[in-house]
């Protein structure tokens, strides 16, 4: 049988891992195709990706069971997939007031959280900051140790980031470079306990085998 859609993705990079996990939680059939970076025929830059992705980014999705629909941006890819393959609402919310709640939060760590952790990764290994004045890796640093203070602080009122449930909101809290969660326990616990659910063990297990 041939898969519902297709995930373009680049192995365990912090994007397409968490539309996998909605995937496997919705049990949503899937193809992965492996991006690299740069234009060549494999390249996100390349002319034939960039006609699904005019921004050059993985993720990017084409759902097979909506006429090829494309849909690119992870945040946009979660809220599709869960309006179309979710019908029950329970990852996007079951009227407007869980909507509402889901939406906030998943806007914040699109906008917020996953830029200032990719400015700190890209600061530590791609343009090392011994380059630069210090005060330029501190300020996306600090930054993001901001917005974990954030995260941590909802985690103390209630066990998921979003509602009373595992919801769009919540598939994956990045967590990389040089950064600690040490002083953030409730975020700590958190990160644990989604990295040992059955979808996410199953998203990260395809992604791996495909980056070969």
């Amino acid at each position: 049988m041939s898969a519902q859609v297709t995930l373009f993705h680049h192995g365990t990079a912090p994007n397409p891992p968490k539309v996998a996990i909605l995937l496997e939680e919705l049990g949503v059939s899937y193809n992965l195709i492996k991006k690299e970076f740069g234009d060549g025929p494999d390249g996100v830059k390349h002319p034939d990706f960039l006609a699904i992705n005019p921004n050059g980014r993985v993720p990017a999705l084409i759902d097979h069971t909506n006429n090829d629909k494309i849909v690119w941006e992870s945040g946009a890819i979660l809220l599709y997939v869960a309006e179309q393959f979710d019908k029950s609402g329970t990852f996007n919310g079951k009227n407007l007031d869980e909507k509402a709640i889901v939406w906030q939060w998943l806007i914040f760590q699109v906008s917020g959280h996953g830029p200032m952790q990719g400015q700190v990764n890209y600061f530590k290994f791609v343009h090392p900051v011994k380059d630069l004045d210090q005060s330029v890796y501190d300020r996306f640093k600090n930054e993001t140790y901001r917005v974990y203070g954030v995260l941590e602080k909802q985690l103390e009122k209630q066990e998921w980031i979003a509602l009373d449930r595992f919801t769009i909101a919540g598939l994956r809290v990045a967590h990389f470079g040089d950064l600690t969660l040490d002083g953030f326990p409730h975020l700590k616990a958190y990160f644990d306990k989604i990295s040992k659910l059955p979808s996410v063990e199953a998203a990260y297990k395809k992604l791996i085998a495909a980056a070969h």
